[in-house]
């Protein structure tokens, strides 16, 4: 069965980033205090992600959808910098990470300005649950940008 997750970001870089490499990454528990605190939340949902699941992407302060991913598979301890901070700070501070069959991005909100309500919410890692009436709200908005192409899925 398909699950749809909501992955929150303070950047829309970032999710760019993720669409450029079609991966995602989540902090280890040793960057932050709502990190160590929410970890073993963060885990149990974590493994709840399998491949085929579909990952909504939303800038956390203004709720704004960014993109939409297919799960391909899930894997820890990557040693390679992606994102600009870990660039910045040659070292990797998102380690677990999920890598994407494909990936739909856009610059512009594909659902500007509304907070999809994410079920056991993680905050500190910006990841939760989602209805599939949610995603297909976001699949609805995403049609409405498309002038010539349409989307259609069938899980």
């Amino acid at each position: 069965m398909t699950r749809y997750w909501l992955i929150s970001s303070r950047d829309i870089s970032h999710i760019k980033t993720a669409y450029e490499r079609l991966m995602w990454g989540f902090w280890d528990r040793d960057i932050g205090e709502k990190q160590r605190q929410n970890w073993r939340r963060f885990i149990r949902t974590y493994d709840m992600i399998k491949p085929h699941d579909i990952l909504i992407f939303q800038i956390a302060r203004t709720g704004d959808i960014h993109g939409i991913g297919l799960v391909k598979e899930k894997f820890y301890d990557e040693e390679t910098p992606v994102w600009e901070i870990e660039i910045k700070r040659r070292r990797v501070l998102f380690p677990w990470r999920i890598s994407l069959w494909f990936m739909i991005f856009s610059e512009e909100p594909i659902l500007a300005g509304r907070f999809i309500r994410a079920s056991n919410y993680i905050d500190g890692y910006g990841l939760g649950e989602i209805t599939e009436h949610d995603f297909r709200a976001v699949c609805d908005a995403l049609n409405k940008r498309l002038k010539n192409a349409k989307l259609s899925i069938m899980l």
